[in-house]
């Protein structure tokens, strides 16, 4: 016998159970204004290093660079995630960090927004003083333009932009660094007990050369080397001869017909085997007459022969490398003015690496991709023609269907109902209504 429950007795303070629970929701703070970033600094650095805003050799924008008195110049390269796949980093204090300046925010823990990292590469000196030693205002770039000064007069002019680094060169090997990269570049003469510097233009392209050797002796870079090398070298695949294919083809259509011709009794006579042969091979084309000869002496087909006037020159690929890592540096570090004088010596018949071969390979190169997309212009020509006449075909066919419906719409437009219906009665063995009327035999 089912009895209703009865509930807790007033008077008692039994907990009542409910399935609703409390939520904890934590309210983050505002996005900080001036994110902390992640820094990969080399480990030998002095710890009077710092980070300075440096004219830029390229763009003469402020850009930062961390300066070390003992190792030189380095500048920073932005490692980041790539877009499709969101990241961040985690940053929190190490364990014996954790008991020190609990107030910071960083020292508690942080996590960027992305995952962003700069990492500090080592960069020459030498083209952080070639927006001094080559002024980017003048007109012209020729050395004779320019005048000879000491080093201190070129230090200034830097110190001017970048005030903060007037104490770094007082400081340690800096100001060593940066006299003898000036030497190596500059046409020096003596003033006293001074040395006057000018920059020289060849000694900067032979300085510059030497890097991009450097860069280029065990090959470039994956997507350098397959964008701006393998492209530029490869031979673009021309159409093949047709007399390779169309013998082919013949060879294959005569073997084809050849073979009802040994079943034929041999009480056949060699005349009339010749006749039936002939007859056999009439209605082949032009093209397998002309081949008959060489199809019955079994010659092979002549391979196509390359021209053997212009070859590519065995140092082709070290010298497309070389050329594009020179002209990497050039888009880097160099000015614009500046790097295309640099370009124009290279070309020069002064220059001291001929680049002659590779300019001649390159330009047969370029003949080759020109006929090739001349050829298959005209194939795609042909090919639309065929494709023309294929459709006009469909138009007629469209409109001979078009105007066989419009006839049957206008003899059902002249049918009643009743007439359209008599016609989808089955009366197949039935005897037509003519049949009654005529005369009895």
């Amino acid at each position: 016998m089912r009895t209703r429950a009865k509930g807790p007795p007033k008077g008692s303070d039994a907990p009542i159970a409910t399935t609703s629970t409390n939520i904890s929701k934590v309210q983050l703070g505002a996005e900080s204004s001036n994110p902390h970033q992640l820094f990969v600094l080399p480990r030998e650095a002095n710890t009077d290093a710092r980070i300075l805003a440096l004219n830029n050799p390229k763009s003469s924008t402020k850009t930062r660079y961390f300066v070390c008195p003992d190792r030189g110049f380095y500048e920073f390269t932005k490692i980041a995630a790539p877009k499709t796949t969101p990241r961040s980093w985690l940053l929190t204090p190490s364990k014996e960090q954790q008991d020190a300046a609990r107030e910071n925010v960083c020292n508690r823990g942080f996590v960027t927004r992305t995952a962003d990292l700069f990492v500090a590469t080592a960069i020459d000196p030498l083209f952080l003083l070639l927006p001094v030693l080559a002024p980017p205002s003048s007109k012209n770039s020729e050395s004779s333009k320019r005048l000879f000064l000491s080093c201190e007069d070129y230090f200034d002019q830097i110190i001017s932009s970048s005030p903060q680094l007037k104490t770094l060169l007082k400081t340690g090997r800096l100001h060593n660094i940066l006299e003898l990269r000036m030497r190596d570049v500059c046409d020096t003469v003596d003033a006293g007990d001074e040395t006057m510097y000018r920059l020289s233009e060849e000694k900067l392209l032979v300085e510059i050369l030497r890097k991009a050797t450097a860069i280029s002796k065990n090959g470039l870079p994956a997507s350098m080397e397959e964008k701006l090398v393998g492209k530029a070298l490869e031979v673009p695949l021309l159409s093949i001869k047709r007399e390779e294919s169309s013998m082919h083809e013949l060879a294959e259509e005569v073997d084809i017909r050849s073979q009802p011709m040994e079943d034929i009794p041999d009480t056949q006579t060699s005349t009339s085997s010749e006749v039936s042969s002939a007859s056999s091979f009439s209605g082949a084309s032009t093209a397998a007459t002309s081949f008959s000869d060489d199809l019955t002496s079994k010659t092979p087909p002549q391979k196509p022969v390359s021209d053997p006037r212009i070859g590519a020159p065995k140092d082709a690929v070290q010298l497309l490398r070389l050329r594009t890592a020179f002209c990497f540096i050039l888009s880097k570090y160099v000015a614009p003015q500046l790097a295309e004088s640099m370009k124009s010596r290279l070309a020069a018949t002064t220059s001291p690496i001929d680049f002659q071969p590779l300019d001649t390979h390159l330009a047969y190169i370029a003949t080759l991709r020109q006929q090739a997309l001349a050829a298959r212009s005209l194939s795609d020509f042909s090919r639309k023609r065929n494709m023309d006449e294929d459709e006009e075909s469909g138009d007629t066919r469209a409109e001979k269907k078009r105007k066989k419906e419009e006839e049957e719409k206008r003899q059902k437009s002249g049918q009643s109902r009743g007439v359209r219906d008599l016609k989808k009665v089955n009366v197949s063995g039935m005897k037509k209504m003519t049949s009654f009327f005529t005369k009895k035999a």
